[in-house]
């Protein structure tokens, strides 16, 4: 076999691992099992050190937040950020950016409770309702695992498959705590 052949058969194989991460998340039923089939994929299919979620402190995302929280395998895996400062370090909303070089900005992403030697990462920004609320990060102590002329075609596409089921995740939550609030309600219909 050619190196060209070689080089189609292996992003082959990445295009299988990401699509079965895809369907994994696709097919999670609660946002801490959505989150936890994802660092969980992540770190298992692309052997990843170091996994972990960045939300933006916004009224939307509390919902996630308090998944994550609620989570015993993703507590400790989570960073908090104001919107601002996350929009500092991601100028070009959900766009994954790539990086191994001038990296100190990207460690405000990083969990308080962990730390990770990380000399290139990989920050994956997903969306709630069309708005980005935050990203899931890569990194690694390899330097040129993640480089900023990499393709992020397949990342960005799980970004999206993310975005989708969070938005269907949280419409659902929304609709029981509705239905929860009117069956509370005093004066409802009773039968």
């Amino acid at each position: 076999m050619g190196k060209k052949e070689d080089i189609q058969r292996m992003n082959e194989e990445i295009a299988a691992r990401f699509s079965k991460i895809e369907d994994d998340v696709s097919s999670a039923e609660t946002i801490a099992g959505l989150f936890e089939v994802l660092l969980d994929g992540i770190e298992k299919e692309f052997a990843v050190p170091f996994v972990w979620l960045t939300l933006i402190d916004h009224v939307n995302a509390a919902p996630l937040i308090k998944a994550v929280n609620a989570s015993d395998i993703l507590k400790n895996r989570l960073c908090v950020v104001s919107q601002e400062l996350f929009e500092k370090i991601m100028p070009e909303g959900l766009k994954p950016v790539l990086a191994n070089k001038d990296l100190p900005p990207f460690y405000k992403l990083l969990p308080s409770s962990r730390k990770y030697f990380v000399k290139s990462l990989a920050v994956v920004p997903f969306a709630l309702d069309g708005q980005t609320i935050g990203s899931w990060n890569n990194g690694d102590a390899v330097a040129d695992r993640y480089t900023a002329d990499m393709d992020t075609a397949l990342l960005a596409s799980l970004a999206r498959r993310i975005s989708l089921q969070l938005t269907r995740l949280t419409a659902g939550n929304n609709a029981v705590s509705k239905n929860n609030q009117n069956n509370e309600q005093p004066g409802g219909l009773h039968g």
